[in-house]
């Protein structure tokens, strides 16, 4: 009987808990330095999910890290076709093409992270060290300024000084000290705006090059970027925090919600569950309790442990799920269904003094996906310092951004407001900049 083809074989399937091995062990490397260890492990953890989007942008830092240029130009090319909203692809993207000498692509590159994130300090610096490259100084000062590289704008500056004269032979010369200019006293949000218009400009003209004849942008891409300036405009960029106004169905690799409101959960290790929800599981599962939840509204989430799937739906609720990169956001506790463990948490009670009563809110950070559960269809509403939010306790479901919220003591609002349910509730101001959910 002949051999059976070797190339004929099924693949093997894929092995869950080895690549989290790869990547898990890939990941610690990169953070600790060892670079050529971690390019191996998630070299290996590439071949087992080709597309997962977290091992490839590691990978492409690890590339990147190791002046492997190519290689991480490869990666973010992909990341950036299949993520073209996204800022930081872009601004990873323009280096790297910088580092290469590919000025006009890498322009064009940082040109569009600038037009995502008009405040990203690194894109700036990036744009102004190529317009440095190409002496065209003007350029390279107000983005190198805006960046705050006050010493590379010195020697741009200094670059841009005509240089002394030469006396001839036997020539008598008077030095005459060449004056400069004052720096400029323009106010940050001048220099701001002065930026955003080079920017704007130049922009305009790179999509020029690039559109092809005839091409009419969509309005659903109009619309989109419409709405990506209205939130960067407010935004800080001190910190990363996620609009939850982008609900995603199926977007986490562990998670994915069915349309009859089953939430599918496939993991490794451990996964956090709502006590009460578990319709079905399979796999060698233990479910033990969560020590640092007890005594708060968070304490009916349950650690599942092992490697295996479990089913969870909640009647009567509604289910979201959210994707966390390297960002946070603050979910009451009651709202909370599961939870990667790949997140970090801890509670953060918002609470009022005057009356001893308390608000659990949980922090949730990291890299990972959560769901959230409402009673009704939940309501998203944007807080900026113009526009400060008032909110019933008892409506809260979550919160992000650069917010503070304190404990209202206006008995005015009382008759204005809905009614609180039971004696917890009392009423929050959220003063700031960020997004705020309520399902009252």
């Amino acid at each position: 009987m002949p051999e059976r083809d070797p190339a004929a074989a099924p693949p093997a399937p894929f092995d869950q808990g080895v690549f989290l091995l790869h990547y898990n062990r890939g990941r610690e490397a990169f953070q600790e330095g060892r670079y050529a260890e971690a390019r191996r492990e998630l070299e290996n953890a590439q071949r087992l999910r080709r597309d997962d989007a977290d091992v490839l942008n590691l990978l492409g830092l690890v590339y990147f890290k190791t002046n492997a240029f190519p290689e991480a130009e490869v990666i973010y090319r992909r990341l950036v076709n299949e993520n073209p909203n996204v800022f930081i692809l872009h601004s990873n993207l323009g280096l790297i093409l910088f580092k290469q000498g590919k000025l006009d692509e890498s322009e064009r590159y940082l040109l569009r992270a600038i037009e995502l994130r008009p405040n990203y300090a690194k894109s700036h610096l990036y744009l102004g060290l190529l317009y440095r490259q190409r002496k065209k100084f003007a350029l390279a000062l107000e983005h190198l300024k805006f960046a705050g590289a006050d010493k590379i704008a010195r020697e741009v500056e200094a670059e841009m000084r005509p240089p002394a004269a030469v006396p001839s032979p036997g020539e008598v010369t008077q030095k005459v000290p060449i004056p400069t200019l004052p720096p400029p006293k323009a106010k940050k949000d001048e220099t701001t705006q002065k930026i955003r218009a080079v920017t704007q400009e130049r922009l305009a003209e790179v999509r020029q090059m690039v559109t092809q004849p005839g091409q009419i942008p969509s309005p659903a891409h109009t619309a989109a970027r419409k709405l990506q300036d209205a939130v960067d405009e407010t935004q800080l960029a001190e910190e990363k925090r996620i609009s939850l106004e982008r609900r995603i169905e199926g977007a986490s690799k562990t998670f994915s919600l069915h349309d009859n409101g089953f939430l599918e959960i496939n993991f490794a290790r451990s996964v956090h569950v709502k006590r009460g929800t578990v319709s079905s599981y399979s796999g060698n599962l233990k479910f033990v309790a969560e020590s640092g939840l007890l005594g708060t509204t968070a304490q009916t989430l349950i650690k599942a442990v092992g490697h295996g799937k479990v089913f969870v739906y909640e009647k009567g609720r509604k289910t979201f799920l959210l994707d966390l990169n390297e960002e946070f956001i603050y979910v009451e506790g009651s709202n909370l269904l599961a939870l990667e463990d790949t997140l970090t948490y801890r509670v953060e009670p918002i609470y009022d003094a005057a009356y001893q009563r308390k608000i659990d809110t949980v922090k949730i950070f990291g890299k990972g996906s959560l769901a959230i559960s409402t009673s009704i269809e939940p309501l998203t509403m944007r807080v900026t310092r113009e526009y400060p939010l008032s909110i019933s306790s008892n409506a809260l479901v979550a919160w992000t951004g650069n917010l503070i919220p304190t404990v209202m003591d206006d008995k005015s609002v009382d008759n204005v407001m809905i009614e609180n349910v039971g004696d917890l509730g009392f009423k929050i101001r959220f003063e700031g900049d960020g997004v705020v959910v309520s399902e009252q």
